[in-house]
């Protein structure tokens, strides 16, 4: 395995559910937000996930614990349904109600509404911080970053020739796109590398286009497609370093492409 680890960091990322009224079933709404909160998260990454259920001061204390334990039950279903794995599931509780000084809530509607939910906190696995145990190197974004960081898009793939974004980077790509759009204060660079041809050759051919550019049209392919998603083209640029910048590890790895933090 070509991964030398220096460093973690473990990430937690939470999220609620609502429910209406005396309710032990999601609406559709929320429904959605549940899972497209897990949509984003790589499963293969999910230590450990906690489910806790709640409600608000109405009723008597058995009632709300029995409601409360209800709502767990469901996310518990929803979550299985969409093929967490239950052994990660380490604890389902409902906690009961939630009291509230009557006197001093502005809006007292709202604070009842927001108490009838369910918390979900989901433990990642520790992530590695530096790539290949180069410094500055990172296989993800690891807040917080500062000017030259690198992120060595591993799962960012390219056909032999080729700067054709398949269905596999386009979906790792959006993963990115959720974080840069969470952090607009990021700029960057995107540059391309290739391996395997001679050193004389500033860079590889394209197959496609038939141009010595490949690792410029690969960064230009990443480039086009984080615009198409939004992205302001006004924080990115992106250039082609050939066989220029190798890693010094296999050589398969230096067909990559990597964004370099230029102001954050």
């Amino acid at each position: 395995m070509l991964l030398f680890l220096c460093g973690f960091a473990q990430e937690k990322i939470n999220q609620n559910t609502y429910f209406d009224f005396d309710m032990d079933q999601l609406n559709e709404n929320q429904k959605n937000v549940l899972f497209d909160f897990f949509q984003k998260i790589d499963s293969s990454q999910i230590q450990s996930v906690r489910v806790f259920g709640y409600c608000d001061d109405r009723g008597t204390a058995p009632y709300n614990y029995n409601l409360s334990d209800r709502r767990v039950r469901t996310i518990e279903k929803l979550l299985l349904s969409i093929g967490l794995n239950p052994k990660k599931l380490i604890a389902l509780e409902g906690k009961g109600r939630i009291l509230v000084n009557k006197d001093t809530i502005p809006d007292l509607d709202k604070a009842r509404s927001l108490n009838r939910r369910v918390e979900i906190a989901v433990a990642l696995l520790a992530k590695p911080l530096f790539f290949m145990g180069i410094p500055r190197l990172y296989s993800g974004f690891n807040l917080p970053h500062k000017k030259g960081d690198r992120i060595y898009l591993e799962n960012v793939q390219f056909s032999t020739g080729s700067s054709y974004l398949d269905l596999k980077s386009r979906a790792i790509l959006e993963k990115i796109i959720v974080f840069l759009k969470a952090n607009p204060y990021i700029e960057f660079e995107i540059q391309g590398h290739v391996c395997c041809t001679p050193y004389y050759f500033s860079d590889a051919i394209d197959k496609d286009t038939k141009e010595r550019k490949l690792s410029y049209n690969r960064a230009k392919a990443v480039y086009r497609y984080l615009v198409m998603r939004k992205i302001n083209p006004s924080r990115m640029t992106f250039s082609g370093h050939g066989n220029k910048s190798p890693l010094g590890k296999a050589v398969e790895l230096d067909r990559r492409v990597e964004l370099v933090i230029t102001k954050c």
